[in-house]
């Protein structure tokens, strides 16, 4: 019996950890599945070396750009991604427009585990845009994103 509680409860873990939750001001959240995430949007896949790694990684996801024009957001200040470990990080959406960053669902071509740092990850091309390779930027890369949610630009009270 405690064999088969903990196979349940690392199945339904999986199935959580596979979805994003997406907030918009002013609407119900939306939660996305790692199958809605792969067929819904356009994917783009880049090389690009991250502190964490010794190595180049591929990283393969989904513009944020292509999140704000699938819900037709026209006021976004900033957008905020929320951890598993509660850790969040903010970014601008003039930062988001400029330097194209993905939420990658694959490195090197396979799904990204959560003892990976997934199932999903915001990731700058560091590479092609090596003016942000920074602490300040560095930060806003959080992994095992579960939340995202989009900010008004006149929202006084986002973080």
């Amino acid at each position: 019996m405690k064999r088969l509680s903990a196979l349940l409860l690392m199945v339904s873990f999986q199935a959580v950890s596979s979805q994003l939750i997406i907030r918009m001001e002013d609407q119900s959240a939306v939660v996305l599945t790692d199958h809605e995430i792969s067929t819904q949007f356009e994917s783009t896949t880049f090389e690009t070396q991250l502190p964490w790694f010794e190595n180049r990684k591929s990283f393969t996801g989904i513009k944020v750009t292509d999140l704000v024009e699938f819900y037709q957001l026209t006021d976004v200040g900033s957008i905020s991604f929320l951890g598993l470990n509660d850790y969040m990080s903010t970014s601008q959406i003039n930062d988001i427009r400029r330097y194209q960053p993905i939420i990658a669902y694959e490195i090197e071509h396979e799904k990204i585990k959560v003892r990976n740092k997934g199932p999903y990850w915001l990731i700058f091309d560091l590479e092609k845009y090596p003016e942000i390779d920074d602490i300040s930027f560095h930060s806003q890369m959080v992994w095992q994103i579960k939340e995202i949610t989009f900010h008004k630009a006149d929202d006084a009270t986002q973080p």
